[in-house]
């Protein structure tokens, strides 16, 4: 409940559409706005509160990239684990509208930027010629998941939302290559490469393979392997004016990506042709040690973090991770494992269920991570900088906050992770222009994305309350 304030009539707020409109073409120079009516300061006694959240945005940490997750074709057999025996595809048919009311639920509605996807093996099923300079492109196969697919899924994601594609190869390579066959590896992804390009849709980064610590078969590759590819593959991306940049090292956890990206970046040959430090957490809590000491490696280097796949059955310890890493590590963007995924697979993995009985299609549901997601996602845009937002009062160690302003908008993401509701009050304060209106959107073990009252404020501060074990995001216009 929020106080202090009298409630809009006649109000409706559209969610997630802040920055979807475009202006049409006019004739003439529009005249200028008129200027905001004068702030008003209230001298009305606040209600008693437990906890005060100030928000400064003078002190300015971590700019947001974005955030995301990874993406297999809706075809794909894994995706519903059944198979087509004449096709090889998936055996449950996802109708086309319903696979656009997916996408628009996660780039559209929940303000998703990012996709990430997995080149599967058997691009290059053989070696194309003994010399790794010398491409024979006809020995490649780029349909469906090797390339054309997820091309085919970015030129229809683009329409509601989706701004960077990356590509992140399931294994190093093919298994005929040997562990340290650098040059026949950079002859492999430059192909893949340079396919997305000429398809008119190129890569914004390309990580070298999925988790290099942790492949099964085809053994695990080192900081120098990757070292040594980045730097056979970034200039060539820049002679022939392909902007796909490298990502490293997309590793199983921060300890691992520390030791590998140490190595690449102590060389600058390698380092000017990287873009972004990505990580997963698995094999260790969001807040070890290893995440702090990548962090900083990050910053030495003027680098972003970010966290490139993760998931977990419980949607609390979702809401608890995305804080910790955004506030405790400066991580510029998270990515979920699956945007979308069938329910087979148990709890956790995925933002979107897809339902299904045999090869049957039934329909999708938004699982509780999903509004998890968008309490930051749909509010916090790429390119808007982390500010300063201190709890502070007797219950102030219940709650969890981080606060973020665009120059226009200030969006506050509180946690109370207590077991008892928390009245708090919240103070703007200074730099943040005149705020008449403000939303709130909460979930908790009976809501999920559930819109609060809208209200209006004639003072810079406020009291709310937050219930326990709860996710509430304050909208300030």
């Amino acid at each position: 409940m929020l106080v202090r304030s009298r409630q809009l009539t006649a109000l409706t707020f559209i969610a997630f559409m802040a920055n979807s409109c475009t202006a049409e073409a006019q004739t003439q120079t529009p005249p200028p706005p008129p200027p905001p009516p004068a702030c008003t300061v209230s001298t009305l006694p606040l209600p008693a509160s437990d906890a005060t959240i100030t928000v400064d945005v003078s002190r300015k940490f971590q700019t947001i990239d974005g955030f995301g997750t990874s993406q297999r074709l809706f075809d794909d057999p894994h995706v519903t684990n059944t198979s087509n025996p004449t096709t090889g595809r998936g055996g449950v048919v996802i109708p086309a509208d319903q696979q656009i009311a997916i996408m628009r639920a996660l780039y559209s509605d929940i303000g998703l930027t990012r996709a990430r996807y997995s080149t599967d093996p058997n691009v290059e099923p053989v070696n194309d010629n003994g010399d790794p300079s010398v491409t024979d492109l006809s020995k490649f196969n780029f349909a469906w998941k090797g390339a054309d697919g997820h091309i085919a899924q970015v030129n229809a994601d683009r329409a509601y939302g989706l701004t960077k594609w990356w590509g992140s190869p399931l294994t190093p390579g093919e298994s005929w290559m040997a562990a340290n066959d650098v040059p026949e590896y950079v002859e492999w992804a430059l192909a893949i490469i340079r396919h997305w390009n000429a398809a008119g849709t190129p890569l914004t980064w390309w990580s070298l393979f999925n988790e290099p610590a942790a492949f099964s078969g085809l053994g695990t590759r080192s900081g120098e392997f990757m070292r040594d590819a980045i730097k056979r593959i970034g200039p060539v991306l820049v002679a022939e004016g392909i902007p796909t940049r490298i990502l490293i090292p997309d590793d199983l956890n921060p300890a691992e990506a520390f030791n590998r990206s140490s190595i690449i970046l102590a060389d600058p040959a390698a380092r000017q042709y990287v873009v972004a430090i990505g990580t997963h957490p698995y094999g260790g809590s969001p807040n070890n040690n290893s995440m702090a000491e990548l962090s900083a490696l990050a910053k030495q280097y003027g680098l972003p973090l970010w966290m490139t796949e993760w998931s977990t059955p419980d949607w609390w310890t979702w809401a608890n991770a995305m804080h910790t890493w955004l506030h405790d590590f400066d991580i510029g963007a998270i990515d979920y494992q699956w945007g979308f995924f069938g329910e087979w697979e148990g709890p956790g993995p995925r933002l979107i269920s897809i339902q299904s009985l045999g090869t049957q299609y039934i329909g999708f549901v938004r699982e509780k991570h999903y509004y998890v997601m968008g309490h930051y996602s749909a509010y916090v845009r790429p390119g808007t900088p982390r500010v300063a937002a201190d709890p502070s009062g007797a219950s102030s160690s219940s709650l969890r906050v981080t606060a973020y302003f665009d120059g226009t908008k200030v969006v506050v993401v509180v946690l109370n992770v207590g077991h008892s509701d928390v009245a708090t009050r919240i103070e703007l304060g200074a730099g943040i222009p005149c705020v008449r209106t403000l939303a709130a959107v909460r979930t908790s073990g009976i809501e999920s994305g559930a819109q609060q009252p809208m209200v209006t404020l004639d003072a810079p501060h406020f009291v709310t309350t937050f219930p326990a074990q709860s996710i509430t995001t304050l909208v300030a216009q």
